[in-house]
């Protein structure tokens, strides 16, 4: 499903300290935080010079808990730690068993486990169809899209102003709506498998096979992500990806070409440079793939199972990003798990095993400590960076498609037009 991109500026708190290595050549090195959760700590060391293999030794409230060999930039993980507890690092160049230099100490506070704490209102729009996806702009300004119908009427699309929600027919109203991108309101996008966009006068449809863009072999476009409307993404059937800078469409080259179900990214605030992710899975036994891209270049991540996963016949990969982290979810035969994953290296990551209900079809949060996983016979969980709470009371014995979360304020949709949205207490 659609995902929003949260950039934020990472502090990073460093002490730097200088070693003497055994031909009296001066060297620098920092030892800084480069993301701190709520039971894990990542630290960078990087050395300011390349240097010869060296042995370095970190230390937590005074007892050490990693000795390893490095020669370059590193990142340690350490594990296994309180929520919102201070600890005090340092680091030691070694010389065999001799401490031969060291770091000044480095404070560092995980975050705070969140509340599951909510209570929830059941709505339903029509008395038919299917919601696929909701984005929040406020408490009193939501969208939901997909198909609703009515006694005398269907339509694809509703509006939550404060007071009621206004039925719409967007373009087509009997045309399945899959996704909605809000940027304002006079700037919002929608697919069908075909872009819509509202520019604050109409509803502008983007015929891309009529276009020239796609050809028969391509698939159709469910799925959208951006920064912009003037930088656009749009997945979906056959592998098939589109871009849009503003002016044009442009189809992009895949290297899957089976169906892409999602599309995430993140932007870095200071460099603004772009990661994007688009996920998906093989028809069966459904093998997850999962893709990454610079804003130019797509390539494979992983391809027919998660190599974080056990069971390699079976992955169905979802995901959530956003500056600092990569969430991924995988399940498969009533075994399910999430790997939470360090976004600049994917192989830095911890796993959590979890008894799911059915498999997530979308993540929503607004940190690694306060997300919310939603998917098939009415799953719905929250994740407060330590466990796991099912909602049982959501548990309607259908399939919730999409979520959207902000501040305390959650919302999500599902199959016969049903609506969710919870408030946290």
């Amino acid at each position: 499903m659609v995902k929003k991109y949260f950039p934020f500026l990472l502090l990073l708190f460093s002490s730097c300290f200088l070693f003497e290595d055994k031909d009296n050549q001066n060297t620098n090195l920092t030892l800084s935080l480069h993301s701190a959760g709520v039971t894990t700590v990542n630290l960078n060391i990087s050395p300011e010079d390349s240097l010869a293999e060296f042995t370095f030794e970190l230390t937590r409230d005074d007892s050490t808990v990693q000795i390893l060999s490095l020669q370059s930039d590193t990142i340690i993980k350490d594990t296994g730690l309180n929520p919102n507890t201070s600890y005090t690092y340092k680091g030691y160049w070694k010389n065999g068993t001799e401490r031969i230099g060291e770091s000044e100490t480095l404070t560092v506070t995980t975050m705070d486990t969140t509340s599951h704490n909510f209570t929830w209102e059941i709505i339903t729009l029509g008395n038919g169809g299917t919601l696929r996806d909701v984005w929040i702009i406020d408490e009193n300004d939501i969208w939901v899209v997909g198909d609703i119908i009515t006694d005398s009427m269907e339509y694809n699309a509703a509006h939550w102003d404060g007071n009621e929600w206004e039925l719409i027919g967007i373009y087509i109203n009997t045309l399945e709506l899959k996704s909605i991108h809000y940027f304002n309101e006079n700037d919002i996008w929608v697919s069908s498998g075909l872009p819509k966009h509202w520019n604050g006068e109409k509803w502008v449809s983007y015929h891309l096979w009529d276009m020239g863009i796609l050809d028969e072999n391509d698939g159709s476009v469910s799925t959208i992500w951006g920064t912009s409307s003037n930088n656009m993404y749009f997945v979906g059937n056959k592998g098939t990806i589109v871009h849009y800078d503003g002016n044009e469409f442009v189809k992009m080259y895949s290297p899957k070409a089976h169906t892409i179900n999602g599309i995430a990214g993140t932007v870095n605030s200071e460099t603004g440079d772009t990661q994007i992710w688009a996920w998906g899975w093989s028809e069966y036994p459904y093998r997850g793939f999962l893709l990454q891209s610079n804003g130019i270049n797509w390539e494979i991540v992983w391809d027919e199972f998660d190599p974080f996963f056990e069971d390699e016949a079976c992955a169905t990969p979802t995901i959530w990003a956003n500056e600092e982290y990569f969430v991924s979810y995988t399940g498969c035969n009533w075994v399910s798990q999430i790997s939470i994953h360090d976004v600049h290296e994917l192989t830095n990551y911890e796993i959590i095993h979890i008894d799911s209900v059915g498999y997530i079809r979308d993540i929503a949060g607004q940190q690694i400590n306060d997300l919310f996983f939603v998917g098939n016979f009415g799953n719905v969980m929250h994740f407060n960076g330590k466990t796991f709470k099912y909602f049982p009371e959501l548990n309607l014995g259908r399939k919730w498609w999409g979520v959207d979360y902000i501040n305390d304020f959650v919302v999500m949709v599902n199959i016969g037009g049903k609506i969710a949205i919870g408030q946290r207490q």
